[in-house]
């Protein structure tokens, strides 16, 4: 088993989604000690964003692309082949602004790429996920209940978001874990985060 850790947070004190990860990937290793894991942050290190540069060196053949552009999809490059190594993804992705974090949406810009982990036929206008085979699990805490289904989930653009890139390039395999009401009063945070741990303890085993 080979399993990618993504963390965006900014914050490493006080990161919901961090500590909560980090409680899943111990037990996880517990039971299953065979498993390889690698971590991502993201946060801490988020990649750089596309330039004029790497677009246009995306849509030319690799045997095509100049030093220059070969060199500027290098970290793109290397962020594929560490996704395309995965069995299961962790992801922790707060929500921020009812979507992901900033330095998340740069990770996924270096990684949602035409040929390499989605294709694209132009006489069907079909297009085809090409990093299948694998699951995910995303921890997203929140300041307020955005929960699909409730009275502010219209405003949940994190889970929605994530489900559909994912999907996009052929991960439909997805948990999520909500960790809501992150701004109220520390009675009601830990009792979120109780539950949302409890969820982390069973897919465990389940997962």
């Amino acid at each position: 088993m080979k399993l990618l850790e993504i963390q965006s947070s900014v914050r490493q004190e006080g990161s919901i989604s961090r500590s909560l990860s980090n409680e899943f990937v111990q037990a996880w290793q517990t039971l299953h000690s065979e498993t390889q894991h690698q971590k991502r942050d993201v946060g801490l290190n988020p990649p750089a964003h596309p330039t004029e540069l790497w677009t246009k060196a995306n849509y030319i053949l690799p045997e095509e692309r100049s030093s220059e552009m070969t060199n500027v999809l290098s970290e793109s490059e290397n962020l594929i082949e560490e996704l395309l190594w995965a069995d299961r993804l962790l992801l922790g992705v707060p929500m921020y602004n009812f979507s992901v974090p900033s330095t998340f949406k740069a990770y996924l810009d270096n990684v949602v790429r035409i040929n390499r982990t989605f294709s694209f036929d132009p006489t069907t206008y079909c297009f085809q996920g090409l990093t299948t085979g694998k699951k995910a699990l995303i921890i997203t805490p929140s300041a307020g209940n955005f929960v699909v289904g409730t009275p502010l989930g219209s405003l949940n653009f994190c889970d929605t978001y994530l489900r559909s890139v994912l999907g996009f390039i052929g991960i439909e395999d997805v948990i999520v874990v909500p960790v809501p009401e992150q701004f109220m009063s520390n009675k009601i945070r830990q009792r979120e985060i109780a539950t949302a741990r409890a969820k982390l303890m069973k897919l465990v085993t389940e997962w």
